[in-house]
């Protein structure tokens, strides 16, 4: 098997890479504090990480996937057209499906069913027009608003525990995947739907990066400030009916449940990483950060496993889940860098992770 050597071919975007591993990233350091520290009281520094964390890891996984998607389309129609694409994307949508509900037998937090669905959706959706797709992905985050002021949100979930009940029901199992769980089908899979389009652009150009880090920061520092403002408003003029823990849920930047303003807020973040990676992967393509940062992001999907299977698994075989957040933070980042590491020794042998093979093998894709 021939070594990859993604830094030379300027047809793979290093940056992207990047930033999947700053996801993995945050990701890790986030389900390792929650299961480390899920019994202890949180000290003021990991409090604010946490919230700056919450959901953002997942929307830059959540749109990369979609951007990643939109290229291997571009591909994919080139060489075998649109017939075997959509066959390809079918297929791994299923077998992302499956590994979601394997995956979700030992971690609630799945995000993989998104994934699945949303790519058993992308056939109908790769080809459409820019307004097409940026109208789609506003619809999901619309259906979801609907559903939140229609349905009973917190109907099946003990939020002191963080334990959702009935999950394992038939009707459990598809509110779980479509409304009311950590990560679900509706909004999630409009942020991918959104990088369908995002895929489209020239990232190779400077400028479509420099654009896409001040729009994400403008519309954080916008988001941010709307946030604040509604958050004062219904705390000077307190409506009836309307609690504070009503109004955080409504008008602030959590992520459950991913109301439009978290959502844009997300969006804003995930796009301003992307951008900043892919400017600084190019800035310094040949430093030992950058490669090792892309080498992990392009085993992402296995990563991303491991951190739950191998990671939080030991942690929990260790019997470290009464741990403080600053030994949750250490533990995470030597589980990332020793990810790192071996990321960089696998990719100089093989073009894949495990992981990505299985995928990859998935509709025969190339």
């Amino acid at each position: 098997m021939t070594p990859p050597d993604s830094f030379k071919d300027r047809k793979r975007i290093a940056g992207f890479d990047v930033a999947r591993a700053l996801a993995v990233l945050g990701m890790t350091v986030v389900h390792f504090n929650l299961v480390m520290t899920a019994a202890g009281t949180p000290r003021k520094w990991s409090a604010v990480m946490m919230s700056l964390l919450d959901g953002r890891p997942a929307a830059v996984f959540v749109m990369l996937a979609g951007m990643g998607v939109s290229l291997l389309a571009a591909r994919t129609d080139a060489a075998g057209g649109p017939a075997g694409t959509d066959a390809m994307l079918r297929q791994r949508g299923l077998l992302l499906l499956v590994l979601g509900f394997l995956n979700l037998m030992i971690w609630e937090g799945d995000i993989l069913r998104v994934y699945g669905v949303s790519l058993l959706l992308a056939p109908w959706l790769i080809r459409r027009g820019g307004r097409t797709l940026l109208t789609v992905a506003g619809c999901f985050a619309a259906l979801f608003c609907l559903l939140f002021f229609l349905l009973d949100y917190s109907r099946n979930w003990d939020w002191s525990a963080m334990k959702y009940h009935g999950l394992w029901t038939p009707s459990g199992a598809v509110r779980n995947l479509f409304f009311d769980g950590f990560r679900s089908v509706f909004p999630w899979t409009g942020l991918l739907i959104s990088g369908l389009w995002l895929g489209r652009l020239d990232w190779s150009c400077p400028r479509v990066a420099r654009t896409a880090v001040w729009a994400g920061l403008g519309t954080v520092a916008v988001t941010a400030l709307a946030s604040g403002l509604l958050l004062g408003w219904t705390e000077r003029w307190p409506q009836p009916g309307l609690d504070r823990e009503s109004a955080v849920a409504l008008f602030g930047l959590l992520s459950m449940p991913p109301l439009p303003l978290f959502l844009l807020n997300a969006g804003g973040c995930a796009l301003a990483v992307t951008g900043a990676c892919v400017l600084a992967a190019e800035r310094w393509r040949e430093s030992l950060p950058v490669r090792a940062l892309a080498a992990t992001g392009r085993m992402a999907f296995t990563w991303y496993i491991a951190h739950i299977v191998i990671g939080l698994g030991g942690v929990a075989a260790l019997g470290w889940t009464e741990s403080t957040p600053g030994k949750a933070l250490a533990a995470a980042s030597a589980f990332f860098l020793a990810a790192m590491a071996v990321s960089l020794r696998w990719t100089g042998r093989f073009a894949h992770g495990p992981l990505e093979y299985l995928l990859r093998a998935a509709g025969r894709g190339r």
